[in-house]
């Protein structure tokens, strides 16, 4: 694969650029008050002839060091209230995914003021080629200009629907050599850490994807609330089973992580990574490899998100898994 060498070509005075900040901040208060501007101070400009081609990369967490980790997508994020509408930068603009929750009073206030949004955005792109206009002839500058303004936004339309119809259908979108690669995985990294600690796979588990995935995880069939008809009811909660000498420490799929239990979970009982005393030695280090196999899997559903959307994701992917090994 080859990568881009990150270097700030230093084409825009840092002076324009807070000077342009302030006036895009200002045209978007005249257009609404409750717009909010926000620049992202380590945004890099690397011109139109390379960032547009930088942009549309994935950060691929599979590889250690992998170079789109950090890299900064979008100079300014525009923001309604509560909630981010654009980010964008000098060489397109991304309609953010909260941009169709608003409420109904509110989407009818943002698209009456859309357009009059993208005029000072694409207003702000053009000023900006200037910097780079020795790199076009002429005629391709004054095209490229113009491409700026002829752009429209998806329109949020009616919103979304707060209510959740449970239809789940197998997506199939990680490829058996996909799952295969992570069994080994996980299998290699745990015989490595403990030759006792063995893992098994559930063939009948579905990934349905970080959307379903996460809310399976978080709100699985319960047979004492649930219809006996609810699609959750039957589906395999976890891929993966970890067990230390035939004794279950953790279950675990793409979107969560639990722990096997000594004794009577009403009465009295201990987690069995304690009651084998294990905690010191094996805990941490079983769940950084968990959250490694969980930020990888991610990775299969890359073309869910923007470019931009996925390095968020699997950045707080990643986060948790640091926060859940420290804690």
């Amino acid at each position: 694969m080859h990568f881009f060498p990150f270097v700030d070509p230093n084409r825009r005075p840092q002076a324009e650029i807070k000077k342009m900040t302030e006036e895009l901040t200002q045209k978007f208060h005249a257009i609404d008050p409750d717009l909010t501007l926000i620049h992202n101070d380590n945004f890099i400009d690397y011109g139109p002839e390379v960032f547009p081609q930088l942009s549309s990369i994935y950060w691929d967490p599979r590889v250690p060091n992998h170079p789109m980790e950090h890299f900064v997508y979008s100079e300014y994020r525009l923001k309604y209230q509560f909630y981010t509408l654009y980010c964008f930068t000098p060489y397109g603009e991304q309609i953010d995914e909260h941009y169709g929750k608003v409420n109904h009073s509110d989407r009818k206030t943002l698209q009456a003021i859309d357009d009059l949004i993208l005029t000072v955005i694409h207003t702000y792109q053009a000023k900006n080629l200037s910097y780079w206009k020795d790199l076009f002839p002429e005629e391709q500058f004054q095209q490229t200009i113009a491409s700026h303004y002829q752009r429209t936004s998806q329109m949020i339309g009616e919103g979304r629907k707060s209510s959740r119809l449970i239809t789940f259908t197998d997506p199939k979108h990680r490829p058996l050599a996909a799952v295969e690669k992570n069994t080994e995985f996980l299998e290699t990294q745990l015989n490595q850490l403990d030759s006792r600690l063995t893992v098994t796979h559930d063939d009948s588990f579905i990934d349905f994807g970080p959307s379903d995935g996460y809310f399976l995880a978080e709100c699985p069939y319960d047979p004492e609330e649930d219809d006996l008809d609810d699609d959750r009811r039957g589906l395999s909660e976890e891929e993966y089973e970890i067990c230390y000498e035939d004794i279950p420490l953790f279950g675990c799929s793409p979107y969560n992580i639990s722990f096997g239990i000594h004794g009577d979970f009403y009465s009295k009982w201990m987690l069995n990574i304690d009651y084998l005393d294990l905690r010191e030695r094996l805990n941490n280090p079983t769940l950084a490899i968990i959250h490694q196999y969980q930020l990888d899997n991610l990775y299969y559903w890359r073309d869910h998100y923007s470019t931009e959307k996925f390095q968020s994701e699997a950045l707080d992917s990643k986060e948790r898994g640091l926060r859940q090994i420290h804690s």
